[in-house]
């Protein structure tokens, strides 16, 4: 479909904006569907179509085109759509916060799989804690970036990147030998390549879906050892999980095993530990930072994970603070 020619507007100010027209396209460009956008206005289809249809005129450029029976944004609906709800979320943030609710409103997270079950409980519920802020928690594998229509905030297992949102780093991964302390002890007498082959191995699928973690410990500590193919699991948690109760040795990061650890279930048998290239990090989108339950968030983390010698309440090992320690 050939983009009609439309006459080039007047700059628009601020008495000029047509803000209903702007909510009708924000929808349809969301859903990519006029039908499904007058249905979450609580509009009619032929409303949405005019309100469309007015923004066109009022910025004098086609915003949607027709390609078959879908529907696709122009260059000039994609750029408008990238201001346009930024904006509207701002709006929505700072009237809530006049209104006293963003700290006591909805916080949507992604974590991690294993940060979620192994480290976010106590974390969140701090957060929690006498504040009113209810929190949604996703638990992606992957996450590249923050969608503004789906997270606030996220924790990301990643290695450290350029990006154009606010990457803090948490801590980046060490990975060590972990099993049952009855199987430490025998590490120490009989040696880590005679229970590879008898007491099972356990890998962890890591980025791309590959399960190194086995091979890249052995090189970084300069062990040369057969690796049996073992069982594969998807998360760290399940892997510990696994060994803690059914035995086996498994390579992953202390911090995530520190309750483990702390309750007897997993020990450490090698004092070795070697660094993975990947780490955890705090993900926000710039815009967010203002928000005061994304701030809340953010600062209880940083406080968690604070390197040992700062103001910080956690500490390099384990990542729990004196409160959790003796009940975690």
């Amino acid at each position: 479909m050939t983009p009609t020619a439309m006459p080039q507007p007047d700059q628009i100010d601020r008495r000029r904006l047509p803000l209903n027209s702007l909510r009708a396209f924000e929808a349809a460009a969301r859903q990519m569907s006029f039908t499904r956008a007058a249905e979450g206005l609580g509009v009619t289809q032929s409303a949405i179509s005019r309100h469309v249809l007015n923004l066109e005129e009022v910025v004098g450029a086609q915003l949607f085109e027709r390609r078959g029976s879908a529907l696709a944004l122009t260059k000039a609906g994609a750029d408008l759509l990238a201001a346009v709800t930024p904006g509207f979320d701002r709006l929505q943030g700072g009237l809530n916060a006049i209104c006293g609710l963003d700290r006591g409103g909805t916080l949507r997270l992604a974590l991690p799989p294993s940060f979620a079950v192994r480290i976010a409980a106590p974390i969140l519920e701090a957060c929690r804690s006498g504040t009113g802020l209810a929190i949604e928690i996703d638990t992606p594998y992957e996450l590249e970036s923050l969608d503004h229509s789906v997270h606030d905030a996220a924790v990301v297992f990643s290695r450290p990147r350029v990006t154009d949102q606010v990457m803090d780093l948490l801590w980046m991964e060490e990975l060590t030998v972990l099993c049952r302390p009855d199987l430490a002890a025998r590490v120490a007498s009989e040696g880590l390549e005679r229970l590879l082959a008898e007491a099972g191995i356990l890998h962890i699928r890591n980025e791309g879906g590959r399960h190194t973690a086995w091979s890249e410990f052995l090189r970084a500590t300069g062990l040369s050892l057969p690796l049996p193919q073992g069982l594969v699991f998807d998360t760290a948690h399940m892997a510990l999980d696994f060994a803690a109760r059914e035995g086996g040795l498994v390579v992953a990061d202390r911090r995530l095993a520190a309750r483990d650890i702390a309750e007897g279930r997993l020990a450490a048998p090698m004092p070795r530990s070697a660094p993975s290239g990947f780490g955890y990090f705090m993900l926000f989108r710039p815009d967010d930072l203002q928000r005061e339950a994304v701030q809340l968030f953010r600062s209880r983390l940083a406080r968690e994970f604070a390197p040992v010698g700062t103001t910080g309440q956690g500490t390099a090992e384990s990542g729990w603070d004196e409160r959790h320690e003796g009940v975690a």
